[in-house]
């Protein structure tokens, strides 16, 4: 088998094949970021942030799906929880009912040609704050 007939993992969906055959930059290639917290409920702005706002699970389709209608083809999504028992390991970070991983099931099942991405730092899910896991010598 040729190498060259491997589809690998960068070209697995149809956006990601499309962002990679060009060199160009525009609107198109850009992830719109989306901040998630545990409240449900939640949309509360964030001051630091200009236009951004921590939004709940149940939130989402009110803020998302006009932006799909205009166009929106891929998000990145940010886990703030405000309410997780944090570890050193970052243990809720892949918690079933955590709020990023909700989202992944809703917003899949509203939007299934919508890219979405997360952010893997568990700095908001570690007892110690840092972003990776760390072991006896640091």
């Amino acid at each position: 088998m040729e190498i060259s007939s491997v589809l690998q993992g960068g070209y697995n969906h149809p956006l990601s094949r499309e962002w990679q055959s060009r060199r160009r930059l525009d609107k198109s290639m850009f992830m719109y970021p989306i901040f998630i917290t545990d409240d449900p409920k939640a949309h509360v702005e964030i001051p630091s942030l200009p236009g951004q706002a921590r939004w709940g699970v149940d939130r989402l389709e009110e803020f998302i799906g006009p932006l799909v209608k205009k166009g929106l083809r891929s998000i990145i999504l940010f886990g703030v929880p405000l309410n997780c028992a944090k570890d050193d390991r970052g243990t809720p970070a892949d918690d079933p009912e955590g709020p990023v991983i909700l989202a992944i099931k809703k917003l899949r099942a509203l939007y299934p040609a919508l890219y979405i991405a997360t952010d893997v730092c568990l700095c908001e899910y570690t007892d110690h704050g840092h972003c990776g896991l760390l072991n006896a010598d640091g």
